[in-house]
């Protein structure tokens, strides 16, 4: 029995690869393995959120460019119904602040996949093809398994842990005491992957709305995403691109043709999710821990932040620096972002699928009196599309974050950094480009009013904060806008002082996955080293 690595990543998808690359860059022994043979050629989960790309990012801006440019910004959409469009919502409307990606992308799954193989094989990591796992047995020291390749010896291994990325039917939830409660969605959809003809603009989303619902999402080589749930589908055979065509011609304003579709399929959804993400060594993450409609374009993004915030949280106990019960805050701080999801996202799609024929009457009737009126608020619209990026997201609730005593600023710990403009040595740059996976980053701002830090000020702090903690920080000074002549950074029109309501000198202390561990006024800080 081998035991020459510490975690067990069992699925290689876009959850298992950021995990992976989460703990290649800690430094932590592992190895990664997926059933299939060979990686899905379809399109499958197509948008990245901007908290994605943020996260990302801390592997190198260079890298991340290389993903954004296979890609191309979610534009306008419009919302039609019963073969009348009703409003426009033009991306601009909801262009967010605060963020270096200010804008939903629309990338195909594989191509994620790729991207982080890629990034994977620049640390000498290959996630293992064909490989499946079998009797799983955990003990209070390690957890035992088989791993069987399809074309070889089963070999027997042993680690400290092991994390299942393997998806809906897990072999690793099903290994543990897990439940994984929900249900299926009564309607059967269609979708396809293929060229439209139609006299509306091209190179947006549509939501049509009648008697049932087809969504239209763009794709870059000038393909599009249909997805169509509609009363009395056809369920006996497979389906065809002209039952899409048909229905355009009811739903779609002014309809259209389709043509050159590389595919086309029928699924359904289910919407579960589990009573906890761990079980002693056995954790699950993704759609192994939470599945549900597609709506919003969560379900990829969400996986891939259970594997962020798990990956730094490993490696910490891993390393001996905090003790096993740490990983409980995994669950404390992912369990409620995924039930929450699962609420929202299950009334938005149960409300644009629905086949009653009462609720669609009256949806119809409704909508078109409504729809403008909802639209035309653009505060909301940006509000909703920050929840939506999942930039909105946060931890203050978590027994690891906390906010230094008396202070009153709009941000407290377990929010998410938020992002400005920054000026150094090597120009300008936005400060969280400055935040690296393997370490936590210390924030040192002078403050914006009378009681400006000096450069001296600030570099005791430091001094005496990393006395004080054996944590591998980072830090870093930002000063404010009017202040000339200082090392550091300089925040650029004092934007990032505003945001986090540093009139007087403060500090933020950044977690590797980019939420806030600690804050407060710099006075304070030796609150943050103690907590440490």
């Amino acid at each position: 029995m081998t035991s020459d690595v510490d975690i067990l990543i069992v699925g290689g998808g876009p959850t298992g690869m950021t995990l992976a690359l989460e703990l290649a860059v800690q430094g932590i022994s592992f190895r990664i393995v997926d059933k299939a043979s060979v990686r899905s050629p379809f399109s499958r989960a197509l948008v990245v959120q901007p908290r994605t790309l943020e996260v990302f990012n801390r592997h190198g801006t260079s890298n991340v460019e290389e993903f954004l440019s296979v890609g191309k910004v979610a534009g306008a959409a419009s919302i039609c119904v019963s073969g009348k469009k009703l409003a426009d919502i033009n991306i601009n409307d909801v262009t967010l602040t605060g963020t270096k990606f200010p804008s939903t992308m629309t990338i195909t799954q594989n191509e994620t996949e790729h991207w982080l193989e890629t990034m994977l094989a620049k640390r000498g990591v290959k996630v293992e093809m064909g490989v499946e796992v079998k009797n799983i047995i955990q003990d209070k020291d390690g957890v035992n398994a088989t791993l069987s390749p399809e074309n070889g010896v089963e070999e027997k291994v042993r680690v400290k842990y092991i994390v299942g990325a393997d998806g809906a039917h897990s072999t690793v939830r099903h290994a543990s005491s897990l439940s994984f409660e929900g249900d299926a969605y009564p309607q059967e959809f269609i979708c396809a992957d293929t060229f439209m003809e139609s006299s509306m603009p091209q190179g947006q989303a549509y939501m049509c709305l009648g008697n049932g619902a087809m969504i239209v999402l763009p794709l870059k080589d000038g393909r599009v995403r249909l997805v169509v749930s509609r009363p009395g589908q056809d369920t006996t055979r497979d389906p065809k691109l002209e039952d899409f065509e048909d229905f355009m011609q009811e739903i779609f304003p002014g309809g259209g043709s389709l043509h050159d579709a590389s595919w086309v399929t029928r699924f359904r959804l289910h919407h579960r999710g589990v009573n906890n993400y761990r079980d002693r060594r056995l954790f699950v993450a993704g759609d192994a821990a939470h599945i549900h409609s597609p709506a919003g374009g969560q379900g990829m993004n969400t996986g891939i932040q259970d594997a962020v915030n798990l990956g730094w949280k490993l490696a910490a106990v891993l390393r001996g620096e905090k003790p096993d019960s740490f990983l409980d805050t995994y669950n404390a701080e992912r369990h409620r972002i995924g039930q929450h999801l699962l609420q929202t996202t299950d009334r938005l799609f149960t409300y644009v699928t629905s086949t009653n024929p009462i609720f669609l009457f009256f949806r119809n009737l409704i909508l078109p009196w409504i729809m403008p009126l909802a639209t035309w608020n653009k505060a909301r619209l940006r509000t909703q599309f920050q929840f939506i990026t999942q930039l909105r997201i946060r931890y203050r609730h978590s027994d690891i974050v906390a906010t230094a005593n008396g202070f009153g600023g709009p941000i407290k710990g377990g929010d998410r950094a938020v992002d400005g403009k920054i000026a150094g040595p090597e120009g300008e740059k936005w400060m969280l480009d400055l935040l690296t996976p393997n370490s936590h980053h210390l924030m040192l701002f002078s403050g914006s009013g009378a009681k400006q830090a000096s450069e001296s000020e600030l570099n005791r702090a430091e001094t005496h904060f990393l006395e004080d903690t054996k944590t591998a920080v980072k830090v870093h000074t930002i000063f404010s806008g009017g202040q000339k002549g200082q090392a550091g950074y300089v925040d650029l029109e004092s934007g990032l002082h505003k945001a986090f309501g540093f009139t007087d000198p403060g500090y933020v202390l950044i977690r590797p996955d980019g939420y806030i561990a600690h804050i407060g006024p710099l006075a304070a800080l030796g609150e943050a080293a103690k907590w440490l």
